[in-house]
């Protein structure tokens, strides 16, 4: 009888230790964009402040010694249909054909925004500046991602 009660307590620690990995709240895998490429790219001194993974999702938050903010998200699906639906539902504003990409762009401000169609895979960059930085271009914010 003893062991019964050793067992059930056992399997219920396992179940919630599977759980926690599998939802993607704890992780052991590396952000999907290193720092080293985002300053390569953009410029500037950046490290990451959070980095999220799920089911289908990856998110980056970055921040730079100026104050600015990168958010990168990336969804992915079972296939380019998929991620199709999920681009035209998303649209900041009129999509466009940008360096072999189909992007959907917004910028106000200091701050941008573009969805990024590759394959089986949309991405979401957003990029918030200070008051001392210019915002980077689509090329470069397309060149995260590359």
């Amino acid at each position: 009888m003893r062991e019964g009660k050793i067992l059930v307590p056992i399997f219920v620690i396992t179940v919630v230790i599977l759980l926690i990995f599998t939802s993607g709240v704890l992780t052991t895998q590396s952000p999907f964009i290193p720092t080293t490429s985002v300053s390569n790219v953009i410029g500037g001194k950046w490290t990451i402040q959070n980095y999220y993974t799920g089911n289908s999702t990856l998110t980056e938050i970055l921040t730079n010694t100026k104050g600015d903010v990168l958010i990168i998200t990336k969804y992915s699906f079972n296939s380019p249909l998929e991620a199709k639906n999920f681009f035209y539902s998303n649209e900041l504003g009129t999509s466009q054909s940008y360096g072999g990409y189909l992007i959907s762009y917004y910028v106000h401000g200091l701050s941008e925004s573009i969805y990024v169609l590759d394959g089986n895979n949309v991405f979401y960059i957003s990029y918030i500046a200070t008051g001392s930085t210019t915002l980077p271009s689509i090329g470069q914010l397309i060149n995260l991602i590359k």
